[in-house]
């Protein structure tokens, strides 16, 4: 049977990025992604400290948690909280090639972020207690806050093929710790990623 990508919902994604997401991934893996399942996230992986969710916990939680079905195909779950990992104060995603898993977090890749939550004084509210950037977006802000979506999710689903980080930035799969990194990168594999992946890119 032909694998699948499992899109696995956490907390409130809109419909309207679920069907981009379906509609791209479907195109750039060749293979047919739709949404899975809703998940509830455990309210214990908020860390008020940090006014973020732990991002391995998570993780760990959805690999826990996946059918032997789900295990045979690739699942990314998609999270509009932010997220933390060890040192690291922010993460984009993560992932496991085995079983293969990932989680992006959406938040941070919105346009009005920064603006709202940091000038806005609203990081005294707690993330995970409130609806965030709930400003209508322009035509150029939606298009650049989905292409984002859609860029972390090929690279996060990247590395659950195996695939590392590359050194190329235009590359799919260079690292990213900075949305001016997302910005720069073209919505493909280079090269080499291609050759060292089952992706038929």
């Amino acid at each position: 049977m032909e694998e699948k990508i499992n899109i696995l919902v956490l907390n409130d994604i809109s419909r309207s990025i679920l069907r981009y997401l379906q509609k791209n991934l479907t195109s750039i893996f060749s293979r047919p992604a739709a949404v899975s399942k809703h998940v509830i996230v455990p309210t214990s992986f908020y860390k008020m400290e940090k006014d973020r969710y732990d991002g391995r916990k998570l993780l760990n939680f959805l690999t826990e948690n996946l059918t032997l079905k789900e295990v045979k195909d690739i699942n990314l779950a998609i999270f509009d909280r932010d997220l933390f990992t060890g040192n690291l104060d922010y993460v984009f995603c993560l992932a496991t090639p085995f079983p293969r898993i990932s989680v992006i977090s959406t938040i941070r890749l919105h346009p009005h972020f920064e603006k709202d939550y940091f000038q806005k004084g609203l990081k005294k509210r707690k993330i995970g207690k409130f609806p965030l950037l709930v400003r209508r977006l322009t035509n150029n802000e939606k298009n650049l806050y989905y292409e984002r979506i859609l860029k972390e999710s090929v690279h996060s689903i990247g590395h659950t093929m195996g695939l590392m980080h590359c050194s190329n930035a235009r590359c799919i799969m260079a690292p990213s710790s900075l949305l001016e990194h997302i910005d720069k990168k073209e919505l493909e594999f280079c090269l080499p990623c291609k050759r060292a992946s089952s992706s038929p890119g």
